[in-house]
């Protein structure tokens, strides 16, 4: 009875695999592995890349957002200074024919 030899594995925990019969090589093997963790590695860029892009956008879109509050908020100081003005200037009024009654009245 003949002795047989079974397929091993170069790397621990990575299956022998054969191409065209034959088996790879470890450098083989270990260029594969390195080509799949570059591609993990981009991959993970390239998520970490998307999140920070849709970040920014958020991020401008608060920042428009705050930009257009800010000049609703001027706009409506401005009214309720226009309407103080008015008001003192109402008041003035008032203040003065007070004073002419008053004075009306006194003599």
């Amino acid at each position: 009875m003949a002795l047989v030899r079974k397929n091993q594995s170069l790397t621990p925990g990575v299956p022998p695999t054969t191409l065209g019969g034959g088996k790879i090589s470890a450098l083989t093997v270990r260029e594969a592995d390195a080509q799949r963790k570059k591609a993990r590695t981009l991959a993970k860029q390239q998520q970490a890349a998307e999140r920070i892009a849709a970040a920014t956008g958020e991020l401008s879109s608060g920042i428009n957002e705050a930009a257009s509050a800010a000049e609703e908020l001027k706009r409506a100081s401005d009214q309720i200074a226009a309407g103080a003005e008015e008001a003192s200037g109402a008041a003035q009024e008032s203040l003065t024919a007070f004073v002419q009654v008053t004075g009306a009245i006194a003599r």
